[in-house]
């Protein structure tokens, strides 16, 4: 019984930690490339901490992580542990627009953030409901590639904007 019980707990202690990664990635100097730009990879820990998902592992969120793992990870599905907002989300324009391969439709992480998330009750989140204007106007504003490129009526922009 202490081998089956070494043998189960293996992978637990195999598993990468926080500390694992942040060996890595607490390198302001770390970056990637992608789509022919560079991209920083780097991971401030004193606003990872401060981030609703600071009590998470890094592999919670980036499942194939590994000490030697792919120098480009799958995309995080925040469904898996947000799946009512996934559903609401999929369900709405942005979600609509993803489905159909919009280059320009948000995932997550364009309103939330990534390792910055704070609660929206917080006046510094971005969906904080008075950074909201900010937050939508990143792309919806006069002269941005969506405004361009869609013909968005400003008329009803509550009512639109409740349908996103």
């Amino acid at each position: 019984s202490l081998v089956l019980g070494m043998i189960l707990a293996a992978p637990a202690l195999l598993a990468q930690t926080n500390e694992d990664c942040l060996d890595c990635h607490d390198d302001p100097e770390l970056t990637t490339e992608r789509q022919g730009r560079e991209v920083s990879v780097y991971v401030n820990f004193n606003i990872l901490k401060k981030s609703v998902h600071s009590e998470h592992e890094c592999i919670d969120c980036h499942e194939d992580a590994s000490d030697d793992h792919p120098e480009r990870l799958a995309a995080v599905n925040c469904g898996s542990c947000h799946d009512d907002a996934m559903a609401q989300f999929e369900a709405g324009i942005h979600g609509q627009a993803l489905k159909r391969g919009d280059i320009y439709a948000p995932t997550c992480k364009e309103c939330h953030g990534t390792h910055n998330i704070i609660p929206p009750s917080d006046p510094a989140s971005r969906t904080f409901k008075m950074n909201i204007p900010v937050l939508c106007g990143k792309c919806h504003r006069e002269g941005a590639p969506v405004a361009r490129t869609y013909n968005i009526s400003e008329h009803n922009i509550l009512e639109n904007y409740t349908q996103s």
